[in-house]
C-alpha cells in the first residue's frame, strides 16, 4: 500500500482528498501547515511513497517545505497541487517537483500519483 503524505490546510479540502485517496487503497498521513508537514516527516521510520502539497500554506509554503523535505531525503517525490498562477514552475521542476494547477480533475491527479509513485 502506497503512503501519501497530505499537506492542505484547508480541512474540508483535506477531508476529501483524504477520503478518495483512501477509497483507492492509499494510507492518508495528514499536515495542516508546512511546518507540520516537516515535523511529521522527520518522525516517520518509513518514509511516504508522494507528498502532495499546496503551495499557498501557514508558516512556509510548498516549495519551502519541499527544498526542506528534499534536503532530509533527496529522493522524495512531491507533487505541488494549487491554484496560485504566480508559481515559477522553471524553479519546481529544478527540485525535481510535479506540479498540477487547480482545479484538477481527481481522475487526472489519481494517474498523476499512480506515475509518480509507480517510477
Amino acid at each position: 500500500m502506497s503512503k501519501i503524505l497530505l499537506v492542505e490546510d484547508d480541512s474540508q479540502t483535506r477531508h476529501l482528498l483524504k477520503e478518495v485517496f483512501t477509497r483507492k487503497g492509499y494510507e492518508i498521513i495528514e499536515a495542516v501547515d508546512g511546518e507540520d508537514a516537516i515535523n511529521i516527516f522527520k518522525k516517520l521510520q518509513e518514509k511516504p511513497d508522494i507528498i502532495i502539497l499546496d503551495f499557498r500554506l501557514p508558516k512556509l509554503n510548498g516549495l519551502e517545505v519541499s527544498k526542506e523535505i528534499l534536503a532530509i531525503n533527496p529522493l522524495s517525490k512531491i507533487l505541488i497541487v494549487t491554484g496560485d498562477p504566480k508559481i515559477n514552475h522553471t524553479e519546481l521542476l529544478n527540485y525535481g517537483i510535479r506540479f498540477k494547477r487547480k482545479p484538477v480533475e481527481m481522475f487526472e491527479l489519481l494517474k498523476e500519483i499512480y506515475k509518480i509513485t509507480k517510477k
